[in-house]
């Protein structure tokens, strides 16, 4: 067990730890910022019975056992079809199922299964990979030429990386890029959390990873968000539609050069683009770093410019290493190792997650009153969190009663 003697012996234990955590991620991730995260109060965390009781099936019915992953109940997705990467043809099996498929990465080249959606901000198609999930039972041949006999490669050979998604597809009314935000929101309180140093280690990691980072691990609604441009790992955009676009959501994707009209570097003022070119022409981290750095900084100065807009196409890929999914913990590095993710989630799924965040400063400045609207939003389930959301599903309707 580790004691904790002071404060001051606190904080630098939770700075060493962070350090030893931070050695597990990719250099150009270490942005070295300085965060802080205000007082909030959300909108989304409401007396909404879709979000407090609705339970999933019981898992023997989950086709990809021991996972599952749906739309999240009363966020106003709707799923529009379940389809190949290549193929415009909508899978029957899928068709009133509100399961969605998960791919492993081993699937052959076309055979990715994506998920056409549509909230009230943004329609698109959205590819998840979770390494060691089981293969999805669906058609063996939709009949619309889009089987292979080719060798399935494995997308996680060689790579940290244990989940991945890719987000494709168009916002339908303009919307400050500084106003979007990606990451984590519960509707309950926290479970048991690991020992406090490791918390405050885990938060620090991620606030170097993310210094726009909004972190609130305890009340009742937790969350942890970050800017959607500065956490996606790629970010491009098109202009035009093309038939093809959804060869993205499959193949390897590369942060493209900032002079390039798919870069997002493009959609920024000229002002602000000064010198922007020089410092962006190297390899692909530093074009990564750099576009999360410039995005932080819109971010932190609340810029309504520049803004998604409805006439071009956007693509969004998302990847980590920290999360073991196959055995739903945390694969922190030693000495503290894996820790199980179902205590800390009470059972809470984890989720795939954008949101236009629209703040309005209150009489009282330490408080936010904000205004959430989903542009996505998934829930990955596992099987270990199934008995405490039924039994917190049972507390909040008698507790409504």
């Amino acid at each position: 067990m580790i004691s904790i003697e002071s404060s001051h012996d606190a904080k630098t234990n939770a700075a060493d730890a962070a350090d030893e955590l931070m050695k597990v991620y990719d250099p150009c991730q270490d942005l070295n910022a300085e965060f802080s995260a205000g007082r909030r109060m959300s909108s989304i965390c409401s007396d909404d019975d879709d979000y407090n009781s609705s339970l999933p099936p019981h898992p023997e019915a989950w086709p990809q056992r021991p996972l599952l992953l749906r739309p999240t109940p009363g966020a106003g997705v709707t799923i529009r079809g379940v389809r190949y990467s290549t193929s415009n043809k909508y899978l029957p099996s899928y068709a009133e199922s509100q399961n969605l498929p998960i791919n492993n990465g081993l699937e052959a080249k076309g055979r990715c299964l994506v998920i056409d959606f549509e909230s009230d901000l943004f329609i698109g198609t959205a590819c998840l990979r979770l390494k060691n999930a089981r293969k999805s039972d669906c058609d063996g041949d939709a009949g619309d030429g889009s089987g292979s006999d080719l060798p399935s490669p494995d997308y996680f050979h060689k790579k940290k990386r244990t989940f991945q998604v890719v987000i494709s597809g168009r916002f339908k009314r303009r919307i400050p890029m500084s106003e979007c935000v990606t990451g984590q929101i519960f509707t309950r309180p926290a479970g048991v959390l690991p020992p406090r140093i490791v918390v405050k280690a885990a938060v620090l990691l991620m606030s170097r990873l993310a210094p726009q980072l909004q972190s609130r691990l305890e009340g009742d609604c937790p969350r942890l968000l970050s800017p959607l441009c500065s956490t996606a790992q790629t970010a491009q955009m098109k202009s035009n539609q093309t038939t093809d676009a959804d060869e993205d959501l499959e193949s390897e994707l590369q942060e493209h050069h900032p002079s390039a009209p798919s870069s997002l570097i493009q959609s920024l003022p000229k002002s602000k683009m000064v010198n922007r070119s020089t410092l962006l022409d190297s390899d692909n981290k530093a074009r990564i770093k750099n576009r999360k750095k410039v995005f932080d900084e819109l971010h932190s100065n609340g810029s309504v410019e520049p803004s998604f807009c409805p006439q071009s196409e956007y693509c969004f890929e998302f990847y980590q290493h920290l999360i073991l999914f196959d055995k739903f913990a945390l694969d922190f590095p030693k000495p503290v190792g894996q820790r199980s993710l179902k205590k800390m989630l009470n059972g809470q799924p984890l989720r795939i997650l954008a949101m236009h965040q629209e703040q309005k400063q209150t009489k009282t400045k330490e408080m936010n009153n904000e205004k959430m609207t989903t542009l996505w939003s998934f829930d990955i389930w596992h099987e270990t969190l199934y008995k405490d959301a039924r039994s917190n599903s049972t507390t909040d309707t008698d507790v409504s009663q």
